[in-house]
């Protein structure tokens, strides 16, 4: 294969099988050095009779590799042990502090269209290249349930994450910062990466080069996805406790209910709550606890809640008494088959019981019943 490198350096990373994927740093490996062109420049390469995506076989070599996870693991350690003394030092200068720990629940796509030679993005830490999920992020996450899910109120939007549009030169009562702050989320360890796929099947349709029809063929994508299983850590602060505890419920309902990342319309991007023990006083303790607080779970029952569905993002609404539920539906037989024509293809509304898990002022659904 033919780089543009000077050929000493092309000789010290030799072949794909000894140099090229050791690499301490995810980061530098996927955005910086990228061996997925043939000769020619073309990122598909005929091997005998068959044709090899050199795209998809560059991300496979990421996936299969565990070099540089393992090299990170002390840097992710690093990072997560300076989250813990931040937090302790906020703690000690009468901040409120308000953190937990969730898992993914579904495989994680963060920036997968950031910017990138190989067209599928990722974001990965700036200095250490592990996956996370940045604070400003998960700010807009926590809003938009707040929007969404609770329907806050504007004063409250305000108090917690400032005006839309802020002018430091202008402080005025629609125009302010906010007064909760929210760390990055942060993986407990270096998260396992799964190779994954979309298949675009109108490519030539949005090029404006042909009608859609079942005859195109599919072009099959390639990306990097985090994990099912994966733990990650979260923590907001606030000078305020009684806006600390509101937006950390809120940021709980946006991960377990809206989804963080790209593709959450079709399953990507759920958390679900990590069991977890309090956060250790001593963030450099032998004991080194990944745990956090986490809100009480609560098992509670709506009676005859409205329920609606929405085919476009298949998701089930449910409301009760101005609260409000969303559950991505995976599996229509958690509607009685009594509801399932008026709801599903009468696409009408129900009146139902349901069983739901309430932890602050998130709900999910079990059951209808």
């Amino acid at each position: 294969m033919n780089l543009p490198l000077p050929k000493e350096t092309r000789e010290y990373f030799g072949n794909n099988k000894n140099r090229l994927l050791k690499i301490s740093n995810l980061g530098l490996l996927f955005n910086k050095y990228v061996s997925a062109w043939s000769d020619d420049w073309m990122t598909d390469e005929k091997r005998g009779k068959e044709k090899v995506n050199l795209k998809a076989e560059f991300l496979g070599k990421i996936e299969k590799e565990s070099f540089y996870i393992n090299q990170s693991k002390d840097a992710v350690d690093s990072i997560y042990k300076r989250q813990l003394s931040m937090i302790q030092g906020l703690k000690s200068s009468n901040w409120h502090i308000e953190s937990f720990a969730a898992t993914t629940d579904s495989r994680l796509i963060i920036g997968l269209g950031g910017t990138s030679v190989i067209e599928t993005g990722m974001t990965l830490h700036p200095l250490y290249g592990f996956p996370y999920l940045p604070g400003s992020g998960l700010k807009g996450l926590a809003r938009a349930y707040a929007e969404i899910g609770v329907d806050a109120a504007k004063d409250e939007l305000l108090e917690i994450f400032g005006s839309d549009h802020k002018n430091q030169h202008k402080a005025t009562e629609d125009n302010r910062q906010g007064k909760v702050f929210f760390m990055d989320g942060l993986p407990s360890s270096f998260p396992k990466l799964d190779l994954d796929i979309m298949n675009p099947h109108y490519g030539e349709y949005y090029r404006g080069e042909k009608p859609p029809a079942d005859y195109l063929n599919p072009v099959p994508v390639t990306f990097l996805a985090v994990a099912t299983g994966q733990i990650f850590s979260f923590a907001v602060f606030s000078r305020d406790k009684e806006l600390a505890e509101k937006a950390k419920s809120w940021l709980i309902g946006g991960l377990t209910e809206l989804g963080a990342g790209g593709k959450t319309n079709v399953g990507y991007g759920y958390f679900k709550l990590a069991e977890s023990k309090s956060l250790t006083n001593d963030p450099m303790s032998s004991s080194e606890t990944k745990h956090f607080t986490v809100l009480p779970v609560e098992h509670i029952v709506w009676k005859s809640a409205v329920i609606k569905w929405n085919p476009g993002n298949e998701t089930l609404t449910a409301v009760k008494e101005g609260k409000k539920s969303e559950l991505k539906l995976k599996d229509k037989n958690i509607i009685p088959e009594s509801f399932r024509q008026k709801l599903f293809d009468k696409r009408k509304s129900i009146e139902a019981n349901i069983e739901l898990e309430k932890t602050g002022n998130s709900f999910r659904i079990i059951k209808v019943f």
